[in-house]
């Protein structure tokens, strides 16, 4: 009969006893629970395996094998969760034949039984994140749909896991991982140590743990899966129903060209039905679904961490039930300044005046917002009778409401500055 990879195998054996065909080795019960906490950025997973097993007083052998796999063999740690004081590692031993096990020996003062835990690094296990959204027929809500994808490619089966995602960096880890095959063994040692314990301090906490140069959140996924080495599984980490969505027209001819575009939006929030922990870089995509339970696609992008009160924006594309029509009504130069270069005078200096006019129209059932963003560049002055907001050095932008049906007319001036005239140099 063929065990499964790693095998740990509890042998009643004499205390430095080599290993011999007469003596009886006995296989473990299954794990009891196993822990995948995976760190995508430097292709390592720490795994931590739980098990009951039963010591005989004195030493006992205990055998781990990683044969076929991209176990990391200098990371695998025994621990005693129960009964610690009355269990002892006495030595690690790596037998002379193979290159693929080791043996703890491990002393027991009176024969008992135990939960240990084994923990290790592998290679090979990676994630992947993305959110579908169901929209209601008026778009004002949504159900969100999250997943998470890991493929195996590490050579071991893992059942019944739980999984958690590593979000965000921890700074020793991505150091170590940027110095590649020059670290050294000491170095490699720390960055492990620090994995470990950014694992166990995140047990149970929501938020995100900022330490140094590290910040990292762990997410959990929600339930348990197994996970067959060389297959990707799709698992599903949460549903939630109700979602406010709003739906933006925007205006933005640096992002999205010169004209009107869709924008559906969320918040990773409470007032969202969302924002009780960051979420993990993903695809998020929109769907609708008709009357005649058609599915429509509406829109997707992709996102960085999504950290809590985090606005997300998905590009639904241009819409011909509304309308936006951008002219210019005047362009004239004024303040012009000159100067002398030997017998010759030139213009030095001069403002070019411009005024616009801005028509919107909403042709649909009911009142939207529309976010008019304008990008100027040099030495300017704006002017409007509607109020506007300045977001940065070139931008300037108007946030109006039109009611269904309905249209709104707005005139706009700017005044740009050339030459010696420039007072912001």
């Amino acid at each position: 009969m063929r065990w499964p990879i790693p095998a740990i195998l509890l042998a009643a054996l004499f205390v430095s006893a080599p290993l011999s065909a007469k003596e009886e080795l006995v296989t473990l019960p299954k794990r009891d629970t196993v822990q995948l906490t995976i760190y995508n950025s430097v292709d390592l997973t720490l795994v931590r395996e739980t098990r009951e097993l039963t010591f005989k007083k004195g030493n006992n052998r205990l055998q781990f094998s990683w044969a076929n796999t991209l176990i990391d063999p200098t990371s695998v740690e025994f621990r005693a969760i129960t009964q610690p004081d009355k269990l002892e590692v006495l030595d690690t031993s790596y037998p002379a034949e193979s290159h693929q096990m080791l043996i703890w020996t491990i002393s027991a003062e009176e024969a008992v039984s135990a939960k240990v835990e084994i923990s290790y690094f592998t290679s090979g296990i990676s994630w992947s994140a993305e959110y579908h959204g169901m929209l209601a027929n008026d778009e004002a809500s949504m159900t969100l749909t999250a997943y998470v994808t890991v493929h195996n490619r590490s050579g071991e089966d893992y059942e019944n896991a739980s999984v958690r995602l590593v979000v965000g960096s921890i700074h020793i880890v991505e150091e170590i991982a940027r110095l590649a095959g020059g670290a050294s063994a000491q170095q490699k040692g720390e960055a492990q140590r620090g994995m470990r314990e950014a694992a166990k301090s995140s047990d149970g906490k929501k938020d995100i743990v900022k330490e140094g140069l590290s910040e990292y959140y762990i997410y959990t996924v929600e339930g348990q899966e197994t996970v067959p080495n060389q297959w990707a599984k799709r698992l599903e980490s949460f549903v939630q129903a109700g979602v406010p969505v709003r739906t933006v027209y925007t205006y933005d001819a640096q992002k999205y060209g010169a004209v009107l575009t869709k924008l559906l939006t969320f918040k990773n929030d409470e007032a969202h039905k969302l924002g009780k922990e960051p979420l993990p870089s993903g695809v998020v995509r929109l769907y609708r679904q008709f009357a005649d339970n058609r599915l429509g696609y509406v829109g997707a992008v992709a996102t960085d961490y999504i950290a809590k009160k985090d606005e997300i924006k998905v590009n639904a594309g241009p819409d011909q039930e509304v309308s936006l029509k951008h002219t210019r009504r005047m362009l004239k130069k004024d303040n012009l300044t000159f100067s002398w270069s030997g017998n010759r005078q030139y213009l030095a200096g001069w403002d070019t005046m411009e005024t616009f006019n801005l028509e919107v129209r909403n042709f649909r059932s009911r009142p939207y917002e529309f976010e008019i963003n304008l990008s100027f560049n040099g030495d300017f002055t704006f002017t409007s009778e509607v109020a506007s907001t300045k977001i940065d050095y070139r931008t300037q932008r108007f946030n109006l409401v039109i009611p269904a049906g309905a249209k709104q007319e707005l005139t706009y001036s700017v005044r740009t500055r050339f030459g010696t005239n420039v007072r912001n140099k």
